[in-house]
């Protein structure tokens, strides 16, 4: 596809003119990087603005004892770094790419002028940055939830969407390691929550995506409520169990 198609794919370019596109193009720069590659590392200098053209990456952050926790994900269509060039500060998170791909760089200069000369611009960071805030309270407060298996149904219940047929759906299921690191629990922990999950007909597995039948159910669990009943219900578990797993 054309550069000029790729952009206007872009969410912080989505109500811009045809003319910022064009003009914006010219000093973007394309990277591609390879799964398992860092993109940008906490504290280094940022001096672009980062456009996710194709591919996957997450955000992660780095425990006392050197273990990675993923934060969230960045999907094609997003941007990142804008902070940095809003305040001139440090990137203030690492970023891999967990499938091959593609990034395009707008150096700070004319991602500032991009930010300043164009109102619509200025409306979508100011949304991003809402919904930046509104998920690390989240993410904060999933955990502070004791139980394991909370956690996992608390990442879980935060990436459900409605999707066409007034489904609620999880896309685009992220791997049990990746559940695992954003959750700060065993792949073991993951694979046993989603178990109990379908086995409790919660969620319906289909291909890459979980369809979520019962979401109430899902949102009690994922605020810790109720989920030694529902396991014991679904899984039979014992005290034993109960104590193995928790």
């Amino acid at each position: 596809m054309k550069a000029m198609d790729l952009l206007k794919r872009q969410k912080l370019l989505r109500n811009v003119t045809d003319d910022v596109i064009e003009q914006t193009s010219r000093h973007i720069r394309y990277r591609r990087f390879e799964k398992r590659d860092f993109v940008v590392h906490k504290g280094d200098a940022g001096s672009s603005l980062l456009m996710l053209i194709s591919g996957r990456l997450q955000v992660i952050a780095l425990s006392e004892d050197g273990r990675e926790v993923g934060l969230n994900f960045v999907e094609p269509g997003d941007y990142f770094g804008e902070l940095s060039i809003i305040d001139g500060g440090p990137r203030s998170a690492s970023i891999i790419a967990t499938s091959e791909s593609v990034i395009g760089f707008l150096p700070k200069a004319q991602a500032q002028a991009l930010f300043y000369r164009n109102p619509a611009v200025v409306e979508a960071l100011l949304q991003r940055l809402c919904r930046t805030i509104r998920q690390a309270s989240n993410y904060r407060s999933m955990l502070g939830l004791t139980r394991a298996y909370a956690r996992v149904y608390s990442v879980l219940e935060a990436s459900m969407k409605r999707s066409a047929g007034d489904l609620l759906t999880i896309e685009n299921l992220p791997n049990q390691q990746a559940i695992a690191i954003m959750a700060n629990v065993s792949r073991e922990t993951v694979s046993r929550a989603i178990r109990s999950l379908v086995d409790g007909q919660v969620v319906e597995r289909d291909y890459r995506r979980l369809i979520v039948r019962d979401p109430e159910t899902l949102k009690r669990l994922a605020k810790g409520e109720a989920e030694l009943q529902f396991r014991k219900k679904v899984l039979g578990d014992d005290s034993e169990l109960d104590r193995k797993f928790s």
